[in-house]
């Protein structure tokens, strides 16, 4: 099973399943684009609609490779509302622009749609510029499915998740759960919040309800995280952190265009301009001080 992700033919191992977009199992993003600090290839895929696999090719590996890691510094995590990694792929492929370079699937199986060198339409930011900065990770989670205000998006119609002593366990139709690498996954969410399950905070002016992500996600997305940094060593290995709070925050930071490191989407985008909607993902329910103190871990080590 493969272990690397890759970008202009560097690989790096990161001892996690990865299933790359140009092998059998792979899923491929529909609507890339070029990144307009990069330069080996047409820039006309820059702002046009996805052309033919054949356009998108990169003229000089090595110099492509040198101007991604000049430009790139974040690693935006997503949830996709979805119940798997296939049902967003299917989300994504309805779409005219959508995309992002990997998924995360519910048993810990990572996707990767594309080369990293190619830009995803996942988080403009308020600054219509997120996506130029940014690798994109979409995790399966139905995220708001507690309240049910984003759910009729994904064909998502009524609770999924129930309560197995004291765990909390989605329920799966065959459809989806035939498509998940591991055979017979049992989903259960990391945590519980007391006796509803689900976790509840204010997020960028508006309450999230959801339930956690599993733990099997939780390790493959540590697992990403460095394995981006070694690739790209600009996404370094903090998250946004409020040391007067002791918390990472999760509305909009103040200098979310220019911090080097691991965000969510809310972090950057708060919808304050025109045509840039509020977000509000990895939602309430994501684990931001396991994810630091596995970041800090690493850090020591080294």
């Amino acid at each position: 099973m493969n272990q690397s992700i890759v970008t202009c033919q560097k690989t790096v191992d990161i001892n996690s399943p990865v299933i790359l977009w140009n092998t059998e199992m792979g899923l491929t993003c529909p609507n890339r684009r070029g990144r307009s600090a990069c330069n080996q290839h047409n820039p006309i895929l820059n702002n046009q609609p996805s052309e033919p696999l054949s356009e998108y090719s990169i003229s000089n590996l090595d110099k492509a490779y040198d101007e991604l890691k000049g430009s790139v510094y974040q690693l935006i995590i997503h949830y996709d509302a979805c119940y798997s990694s296939h049902h967003c792929h299917q989300i994504m492929t309805e779409s005219t622009f959508k995309g992002s370079h990997f998924y995360l699937d519910l048993d810990g199986t990572l996707y990767q749609t594309c080369d990293l060198y190619w830009k995803t339409n996942t988080a403009p930011a308020d600054d219509r510029n997120g996506n130029e900065r940014a690798i994109h990770v979409e995790i399966s989670n139905l995220s708001w499915e507690a309240l049910k205000s984003e759910s009729n998006s994904y064909k998502v119609s009524s609770c999924k998740y129930q309560q197995k002593k004291d765990r909390w366990e989605l329920f799966l139709s065959d459809k989806w759960k035939k498509q998940l690498r591991t055979p017979n996954f049992r989903v259960y969410a990391a945590r519980g919040y007391g006796k509803r399950g689900y976790f509840s905070r204010r997020i960028n002016g508006k309450i999230v309800r959801m339930w956690d992500f599993t733990d099997e996600q939780y390790r493959a997305l540590i697992s990403l995280c460095f394995g981006l940094n070694k690739l790209l060593p600009k996404i370094r290995l903090q998250v946004p952190y409020d040391k007067q709070k002791n918390r990472t925050p999760l509305d909009r930071i103040s200098n979310y265009s220019t911090f080097e490191g691991i965000l969510g989407h809310a972090h950057v985008q708060r919808g304050e301009v025109d045509g840039v909607s509020c977000k509000y993902d990895p939602g309430s329910a994501f684990n931001w001080p396991l994810l630091r103190r596995a970041l800090n871990r690493k850090k020591i080590c080294s």
